[in-house]
């Protein structure tokens, strides 16, 4: 008969975490735990307004001034969209802007400011184009070019009409929604949500918002601009447009594949995103946005959206491609000590 194996069991006493003496990581290092210690529902970034202000940075130069934190710590797609317009728009007055199409190229940090360059490439009697590149650390991580154009009265026209939704008084936010259910969630998506000050949204059915798996890829919110742009300001109303076809744009291409959006099981990042205007500045103080996916495989997902105003007017189409990973969980190790 063999000899039984000895297991070796070390049991290693480590002091409190406040305790002389104790190696701590870095304030910069420790985000979640960071954001732990705040209270939940605490308003951590400025209001639209700010976040979609610019100051001159030298010729056809502007940069960012205030920080729009997405999860990670990165800057919310949003801000580039918002500000690449509202930069485009600064070197094309009395222009309005048709379409724009854009790249997500690498991440950069909220911490620190963005600087966007504009080129402009052309400027004809019907169209204008312009060329933005949004750079940090002397580094590109995002482009966008953007097309403007000059209505043209007594052309063919149709619209699409928006889809029945219910009142938005009769809905809960996504911002209590999330609340309600942080110990369910990942805590730097619950962060993001609770402390996002520039828009609120409602979605159709709450559950749905959170990531319930969804019978179709598909869904339906209100947005709420926060501000909303004052009238006449008509780099406000594109600017704000613009950063809120960001939000939940990925939603429908990931909501049949996972228990909750935002449990940490699937991962996900914007890779690609165009806008088409369909309107003339109007008043924007809520937002029906829906957003739909034809396909998602092979790590990726696209969406295609659209937005109306409270009167049902088509404000704008939307397209978006995301990376969408399921999160390998970790593995165990089973090796034993001896």
């Amino acid at each position: 008969m063999s000899p039984l194996p000895i297991l070796y069991v070390i049991c290693v006493n480590l002091p409190p975490p406040d305790a002389p003496g104790t190696c701590k990581a870095p304030a910069g290092n420790a985000r979640s735990a960071r954001r732990a210690e705040e209270p939940l529902g605490s308003t951590s970034v400025p209001d639209l307004r700010a976040l979609l202000d610019l100051e001159p940075n030298g010729e056809g130069r502007w940069r960012s001034t205030s920080p729009d934190t997405n999860a990670g710590g990165e800057v919310f797609g949003g801000q580039y969209l918002g500000l690449s317009v509202h930069a485009a728009m600064l070197t094309a007055p009395g222009r309005s802007p048709h379409a724009l199409s854009s790249f997500f190229l690498r991440r950069a940090e909220a911490s620190s400011p963005v600087d966007y360059q504009v080129e402009q490439t052309r400027d004809g009697a019907a169209f204008a184009h312009r060329r933005v590149t949004a750079s940090q650390f002397g580094k590109e991580v995002f482009r966008a070019e953007i097309s403007f154009h000059e209505p043209e009265a007594d052309q063919p026209s149709h619209r699409v009409t928006p889809p029945a939704a219910p009142d938005i008084s009769t809905l809960k936010s996504h911002h209590q929604s999330v609340l309600e259910r942080a110990e369910e969630l990942d805590p730097l998506v619950v962060r993001r949500v609770i402390s996002r000050a520039s828009f609120q949204s409602y979605f159709a059915d709450p559950d749905e918002g959170l990531g319930k798996p969804g019978s179709r890829p598909y869904t339906l919110a209100w947005l709420e601009p926060s501000p909303p742009p004052a009238a006449g300001d008509a780099i406000g109303y594109y600017a704000t447009l613009a950063y809120l076809t960001d939000a939940c744009a990925n939603f429908a291409a990931r909501i049949m594949h996972a228990a909750q959006l935002h449990d940490g099981e699937l991962a996900s990042s914007s890779l690609n995103h165009a806008i088409w205007f369909h309107s003339a500045p109007r008043r924007i103080d809520r937002v029906l946005y829906e957003v739909d996916s034809p396909f998602s495989g092979d790590g990726l997902g696209f969406n295609r959206g659209t937005m109306f105003d409270t009167n049902g007017r088509i404000l704008a189409s939307i397209t978006q491609e995301a990376l969408i990973r399921r999160q390998r969980p970790p593995q165990k190790d089973t090796r034993i000590l001896i």
